[in-house]
């Protein structure tokens, strides 16, 4: 029988391996910045050209690299942060694994040019595609200048799973932006396609870069906090509830200054924070843990953005009691949002802080007074019986065979989305607009501007009119009909958080059907509503009328049916 099993070629080998740690340009980038901060360096310049598939290079003024240790730096699993098996129990270094360069030059062009301390001139070399050149000496200062071209060029296919250019380049700010956070003390400078998108000079008190980077908004908001016991310190900052984000993209955690994620962590501090949150919304946090390195487990995933714990009770229970207190300690009222209640009201008890959106809105009076923002099919049926609304979530009506019960969020959510999405197929280009009568200035993070910029046309058929200004402040001139009493940064904040998901779309028809889907749940009248019972009625009956009704855009049932046979099978009637 013939030999069927060889071994892979060299160069496939390092293709494979790149492929667990490159899997997009942030990631180069990452394992560059790490190689630098664990030379020592403080001070860091990047310089990204087309997302950084044409060109990244990353100059730093670390430790530099000698002549035999270049020669030596693109070999799979060579490092001089590892030294034993005993080493892997405490690391300590942002890298270790002896991958990164390796990888990256499997995949790109790359040339390095270093000097250490000491030497007369420094070195370059050239890798293309895993082949390394001859040495040549360079006049340069201390450090280490790494440039790496044509990312993906020995394996084009793997472009095809990348996301568009604005959403590659948006992953490497959030990555800056982590890394500022992590070392105030290093000088950080991001370039774009020869613009400069930030220059931060080293700081002692990272709060100083949490308006440039995360908006003066979440700045304004930040409660500090602190814990230290025997095995663990927590230092940070929470802000207050009413800041809290849509998606967890301003959630931070450090361990040793190395940026991981942890569902755990996060879901104690989401605890701790208990009801002064909505369920869907995401406490702001930057929480650095200083730890004993053999507490600690890096050694996880090849990116290293996991990590385990000797012991996961005792962090979460530290982190846990540490939000508990610093919410405490600022004395925080809260001014409940839901409102709770049986029965219907008459209209003349409504309570006097209502949720945004809620009946007494412009979307709410809409359903209140039989108005819509488009035509809606005239009501052929009419509801009957009683109807009785339950802690203002639910409506049940009588039926002949047993009870409906409806959820009113979503029953008013699958309407507004139907009219919404049969008016966006008729008029794609005209869309009913609120012109603001001065426009509003609204304050972003860097990842949430180019977030902006990057749907801006997406934007614009949903109805509003956005200006970038500067930096990362927009003009906010006109907004979508429904909306037009609602907080403007705070309606873009939660329609960031919606596009933050990043399903890659079909066409711009499935964008804007998700778009639709967002206007139409936040534009319904929330779980916690009081509806008079003409409003109740008037729901019902368009709900009837409405094509695709058994379940919201999102895909919760609107509606549920109990018929008597099960309601006499639960009393043991039968």
């Amino acid at each position: 029988m013939s030999k069927k099993i060889f071994p892979l070629p060299q160069q496939i080998v390092a293709q494979i391996a790149a492929g667990e740690v490159i899997e997009r340009p942030v990631y180069a980038v990452k394992e560059l910045i790490e190689n630098s901060l664990d030379a020592g360096a403080d001070s860091l310049i990047v310089t990204i050209e087309d997302s950084g598939l044409k060109k990244i290079t990353v100059t730093d003024n670390g430790e530099g690299i000698s002549k035999e240790d270049l020669l030596e730096s693109f070999k799979p699993h060579t490092t001089s942060k590892l030294t034993s098996e005993e080493g892997l129990s405490h690391i300590s270094t942002l890298g270790f694994r002896g991958e990164a360069l390796a990888s990256i030059a499997a995949v790109s062009s790359m040339t390095i040019a270093s000097k250490t301390i000491g030497e007369t001139a420094g070195v370059i070399v050239e890798v293309r595609e895993g082949t390394v050149g001859k040495l040549s000496p360079i006049g340069m200062p201390v450090g280490t200048s790494i440039t790496v071209q044509n990312l993906f060029g020995a394996v084009p296919a793997r472009k095809k799973f990348l996301k568009s250019k604005r959403t590659e380049f948006r992953h490497i700010m959030d990555l800056m932006t982590q890394t500022a956070l992590a070392y105030p003390q290093v000088h950080l400078q991001l370039s774009h396609n020869g613009k400069i998108i930030f220059d931060l000079p080293k700081t002692i008190d990272v709060l100083e870069r949490v308006p440039l980077l995360l908006g003066n908004t979440t700045y304004a908001n930040i409660l500090p906090l602190s814990y230290e016991d025997s095995y663990v310190s927590i230092s940070g900052f929470l802000t207050k509830p009413d800041s809290a984000s849509r998606s967890s993209h301003k959630q931070f955690i450090f361990i040793n200054q190395r940026r991981v994620v942890d569902r755990l962590i996060l879901s104690a501090v989401k605890d701790a924070y208990g009801t002064l949150l909505e369920s869907t919304a995401y406490p702001v946090c930057i929480l650095f843990f200083s730890l004993p390195y053999e507490f600690v487990d890096v050694n996880v995933h090849p990116r290293k953005e996991e990590v385990r714990f000797a012991d996961n009770q005792l962090i979460n229970e530290a982190v846990y009691r540490t939000v508990k207190q610093t919410l405490a300690e600022h004395n925080l009222i809260f001014q409940p949002r839901n409102f709770k209640g049986w029965g219907l009201s008459d209209g003349e008890d409504k309570p006097k802080s209502w949720r945004v959106g809620s009946v007494d809105s412009y979307a709410g009076r809409l359903l209140k007074e039989k108005r819509v923002p488009w035509d809606i099919r005239t009501v052929a049926e009419s509801v009957s019986g009683d109807l009785l609304q339950i802690h203002s979530l639910y409506l049940l009506s009588p039926t002949k065979f047993g009870m409906t019960i409806v959820d009113q969020h979503a029953a008013h959510e699958r309407i507004l989305y139907e009219q919404f999405l049969e008016e966006f197929q008729k008029q794609k280009k005209n869309r009913p607009q609120f012109i603001l009568s001065k426009p509003v200035l609204i304050d972003m993070s860097f990842s949430e501007g180019e977030l902006i910029k990057e749907h801006i046309p997406l934007l614009e058929q949903a109805g509003f009119t956005i200006e970038h200004f500067k930096a990362n402040t927009f003009f906010v001139r006109a907004v979508p009909l429904l909306f037009q009493d609602r907080n403007i940064a705070e309606l873009l904040s939660e329609l960031l958080a919606d596009l933050l998901q990043e399903k890659k779309p079909r066409d711009l028809d499935t964008v804007s059907r998700r778009m639709i889907a967002y206007l139409a749940c936040r534009g319904a009248v929330k779980a916690g509503d009081r509806l008079t019972k003409k409003q109740a009625k008037d729901l019902l009956e368009k709900l009837a009328q409405t094509p695709n009704n058994a379940t919201c855009p999102h895909g919760r049932p609107t509606k549920v049916a109990i018929d008597l046979q099960k309601l006499h099978k639960m009393f043991k009637r039968n």
